[in-house]
This record gives structure tokens, sequence and C-alpha cells, in this order.
């Protein structure tokens, strides 16, 4: 069975509201509901990250690793050398711009975030495997066809606060928006409670991204 899709989802909100007129109005909504949660931590949206990093080479980015801009929070960065892991730890830009010494290359201890790339400090000296797990910036896909976790395990929280954003700014449906507060709030509730499961177990779910 195919994962539901943007498609699906207006589809549905046509039908719900029995507005096949609404379709660009309806599709406006959908996007500025998926902005409104993207800052949300859920089960779907936190995941994994890897890249190599290069000698004499301290700052990562899309280029590296595609998902690195899209993080909203890391939780943990930790380098990979053969089968031992040690954590990074997080400091100050202005700290790694105060400490760079790029004659003295050696194992990265530590990282900076820096707009939407990653610097390592000390600079590395090899080649060794980084490893992020975080809050990832799930967009919505640029294919009306292609899957998304927004419209699969989020598809309930997505259509309701679309259709209360249509039921204030298109439809000036007070009754609407009154039940979809309602919606949203349960939707929300069940995704953090998955979410809250998934963690305490230790679990991590990515999408690709």
């Amino acid at each position: 069975m195919s994962k539901p899709t943007l498609t699906d989802v207006l589809s549905e909100i046509m039908d719900d509201l029995d507005r096949p007129d609404l379709e660009p109005q309806i599709r406006r909504a959908v996007s500025a509901a998926v902005r409104r949660y993207q800052p949300d931590r859920f089960g779907f949206n936190e995941g994994l990250a890897t890249f190599l990093t290069i000698p004499g080479a301290d700052v990562y980015g899309s280029g590296d690793a595609p998902a690195i801009p899209g993080f909203m929070a890391i939780d943990s960065a930790v380098l990979v050398d053969g089968d031992q892991t040690w954590p990074l730890k997080r400091i100050d830009e202005a700290q790694v711009e105060a400490l760079d010494q790029p004659a003295s290359a050696s194992r990265p201890m530590a990282y900076s975030l820096l707009a939407k790339s990653l610097r390592l400090w000390p600079m590395p000296s090899e080649v060794w495997t980084i490893r992020l797990m975080g809050h990832l910036r799930l967009d919505l896909p640029e294919s009306d066809d292609a899957p998304s976790p927004w419209f699969d395990e989020g598809r309930d929280l997505i259509m309701a606060r679309a259709k209360w954003h249509l039921a204030v700014n298109v439809l000036k449906d007070a009754n609407l928006k009154a039940a979809m507060d309602v919606m949203t709030a349960d939707a929300f509730d069940t995704l953090r409670g998955r979410a809250n499961v998934i963690a305490s177990t230790g679990q991590v779910r990515a999408w690709d991204c």
C-alpha cells in the first residue's frame, strides 16, 4: 500500500468541506499547517545524519550531508573512530574562532553551529565519521505525489490545522474553527504521546531528507 501524499490530503479536505473549488486555498492552508508544526518534535521528525571529515576542512554543510542545514536542534554529535565513539561537545562559535589554530589539526572534540553549517574543532587531521542525531526540519515534498510523514503519521494534525486555517481566513466559519480547535489539540497530543514512547524506548525513526 502506497504512503499518503499531498494529493490525497487535498482531495480528502475538499471532500470533507464539499468545496472542490478551494484547491488553491487548501494547498496554502496545508503549507501553513506544516510551517506551524515544523518547530515541534514528533517521532517522525527526529533522525540521524552522518558525514566524513576532510583533513584540513572544519566547516561542513549540505554538500557533506543534506540534512545538516535542516537540523533545528542537535541532541548528540559523536565522532566514530573504528569501533569507538567519542562525544563532541557543543561550544559557541566565538569560542571556536578564538581557539582555532589550523596548523594544530587533530581529532575533533567539539563543534559549533554557524549559519546552516557545522564547524568542528580542532580542524580534522584525518578522515573520521561524524554522526548527528536530533530534530530535523521536514519541508513539504516538491511533488504532490511524493510521500511525507506529514501526510502519514501527521495526517490528522495537518488536516485539522489546515481546516482551522480555512475556517479563520477563507470560510469565516466560527463553528468549523471551534471544531478544529478540538481536533487539532487531540491530534497534537496523540503525536506527542507517540513521540514520548519512542523517546522512552530509545528508538529513532528517520525519513529520508
